[in-house]
């Protein structure tokens, strides 16, 4: 009797190990930080989990090995008593591990990530205080048979993880998770990928009449044109649409000044500047000092929060 009793207490331990696993997978890194925060109960392995999520579930997984070994044995105990004794050992343990100790857990740990974690975190963390030496100990004989570079995740990717994980639980929306993802990545784009290209800038030469000036704007459908002497390697300046409603006679007599970007300067520090100095436009010249491209303001915002349309963009299909 003791036997059945020692099996069903072993199946009960799996039961827990693989409840706390799969509510470890289940619950929200975003709900664990606010435990950690909050410093409730079990906030310190919460913690634990943030910092390296990976070794909780191997304590877990090894917990479990360990105690269906250890189960096996006590089935090994029972060979003695005859072999109908033993199947029949066998096959009520086989049968309370896929229940007790595998699928009852596993539905009542995703249907109550959070709560079933509130109760089993603290067991599990004495479990990977058990197992923590001898993972230590197989990981140092593996990197020293095996060296493998370690790559962590980095703090764009970390981020990426914690916004999906708050849209599937209701924190945020996916446009703003789009404006967030383009901040963090703002800062390591450059101008080169915002700028509109050589081949592709419409200006205005110098010397053009008023009529000649006022059909490009309208034609070109930008509010802001550069003003340019010969080629537009030679830019003199910037003429916006109002210039030309304001002074239909002579739209260039006054110009406005542009900014000065390289292509690979960073482009929260060309937006900086351009705010700085009030430019609304940049010419972004080569190492010769020859016109690559062109980049607004606009450019550098649409690199943070997207497309912004106005009238004058086509709509896309389903747009009204």
């Amino acid at each position: 009797m003791s036997l059945w009793v020692l099996s069903l207490g072993l199946v009960v331990v799996v039961g827990l190990l693989t409840g706390a696993a799969t509510a470890l997978r289940s619950v929200s890194r975003i709900w664990l930080r606010h435990w950690a925060e909050q410093r409730l109960a079990g906030a310190a392995t919460a913690a634990l989990y943030l910092e390296r999520p990976h070794q909780l579930l191997v304590a877990a997984g090894t917990g479990i090995a360990a105690t269906v070994f250890t189960l096996g044995a006590v089935i090994g105990l029972g060979v003695g008593a005859g072999a109908f004794s033993v199947s029949r050992r066998v096959l009520f343990t086989a049968t309370g591990l896929l229940i007790l100790g595998q699928l009852l857990p596993r539905a009542i740990a995703k249907r109550w990530p959070a709560g079933t974690l509130a109760v089993l975190l603290p067991p599990l963390r004495l479990v990977d205080r058990l197992v923590a030496p001898w993972a230590a100990l197989a990981t140092r004989l593996l990197d020293r048979r095996l060296p493998l570079p370690r790559v962590e995740p980095t703090p764009q990717e970390s981020l990426e993880d914690l916004l999906r994980e708050g849209e599937v639980e209701g924190v945020g929306a996916a446009g703003e998770r789009a404006i967030i993802s383009g901040v963090v990545e703002f800062g390591t784009r450059s101008v080169r990928e915002a700028m509109t290209p050589r081949e592709e800038i419409v200006g205005v030469e110098r010397g053009a009449d008023a009529a000649t000036v006022g059909r490009v704007v309208a034609q070109s459908k930008f509010s802001r044109l550069p003003v340019y002497r010969s080629t537009l390697d030679q830019v003199e300046g910037l003429l916006t649409s109002w210039d030309v409603i304001a002074r239909p006679e002579a739209p260039l007599e006054r110009l406005r000044p542009v900014a000065v970007a390289a292509p690979d300067e960073p482009c929260h520090a060309v937006m900086t500047r351009m705010l700085r100095d009030r430019r609304h436009l940049a010419i972004v010249q080569g190492l010769a000092g020859e016109t690559i491209g062109l980049v607004t303001l606009e450019d550098l915002i649409e690199e943070v929060v997207g497309d912004i349309h106005d009238e004058h963009d086509e709509p896309q299909a389903g747009e009204r």
